[in-house]
């Protein structure tokens, strides 16, 4: 069967709105949606369970032939512990930390075991065509579930210059911020690297610092110097937290460095014009796959 939309993802009177930060559900294949105002997208989606709020994964393309690892030895990485207060709550977009006995945390587990499905990507993007379609939600608690009771070294990083929002997030101070480290390995690639820990998310953070010049532009070569040096350090997945793909060229100068591109779009919001839009400018080859959200 075809579902017509009005133009918006996830016009469903049937599934309830969400309240607080989205999540990402995985249930079985439908067929295409369509969009009467934009040009037609066949693009499969999985139909929402209407007792859980929330989004679904649409798988696009299999993973490349995995990456040839890079030569030379491991980067140093420089450690600075960091614990989430507990006098105060969670920021609400840290499903995992804040909920994670409820069933949109339990959702975020259900990406991963599609995600890992796809080929155990060691990078992956996660991007979306516009702002405000729920990337940094998708990307903290998908790097959370992977890390999980350390089931897996996992490294969170983001590229998003002119609007960085993982310090705010995790309550921290880069003590030494990402775009500045990007930029300091292009030209000396054998140079400590310093990241936050924090233990009690078995996780690696690499923020941006939020008074970082927002007119800086992200350094492609740098980015990719930094992946090739990274994936020897021994984390199993690299997470990182984009940049949207509309309106500028970022994600394209960093999708090579990459095992693939994950898309987060927000129901009633994003558009099938949009993600068509965000497929063709990245290349559908680079597109793991659409995370729903709502």
């Amino acid at each position: 069967m075809t579902k017509r939309h009005t133009g918006r993802f996830g016009d469903n009177p049937q599934v309830p709105a969400s309240r607080g930060a989205p999540l990402p559900l995985v249930t079985q294949p439908m067929v295409a949606i369509d969009d009467p105002g934009a040009t037609r997208v066949d693009h499969p989606l999985t139909r929402v369970d209407p007792a859980l709020a929330g989004a679904v994964f649409t798988k696009h393309a299999p993973l490349a032939t995995p990456r040839p690892s890079p030569a030379g030895p491991p980067p140093e990485i420089g450690l600075t512990q960091h614990t989430l207060p507990q006098d105060d709550p969670f920021d609400r977009r840290l499903v995992l930390a804040s909920d994670p006995d409820s069933e949109r945390a339990a959702a975020f587990r259900v990406l991963r075991h599609h995600l890992l499905e796809l080929g155990r990507p060691q990078v992956v993007i996660v991007s979306s065509p516009e702002p405000g379609d729920g990337k940094t939600t998708t990307a903290m608690n998908l790097a959370l579930a992977l890390a999980e009771c350390g089931r897996a070294k996992v490294l969170l990083a983001e590229t998003h210059v002119r609007r960085p929002q993982l310090a705010n997030a995790f309550r921290l101070t880069p003590p030494w911020c990402f775009a500045e480290q990007l930029a300091a390995h292009r030209h000396q690639p054998m140079l400590p690297w310093s990241l936050v820990e924090i233990p009690q998310l078995w996780l690696h953070v690499a923020a941006i610092s939020p008074k970082i010049e927002k007119t800086q532009l992200l350094d492609a070569p740098a980015f990719s110097i930094a992946m090739d040096r990274l994936r020897t350090a021994g984390y199993e997945h690299i997470v990182i937290d984009a940049p949207p793909v509309l309106g500028s060229a970022d994600v394209n100068l960093m999708a090579d460095a990459a095992d693939g591109v994950l898309l987060a779009v927000r129901a009633r919001r994003s558009t099938t014009r949009d993600l068509r839009k965000a497929i063709e400018q990245i290349g559908a080859s680079k597109v793991l796959g659409t995370v729903l959200v709502q």
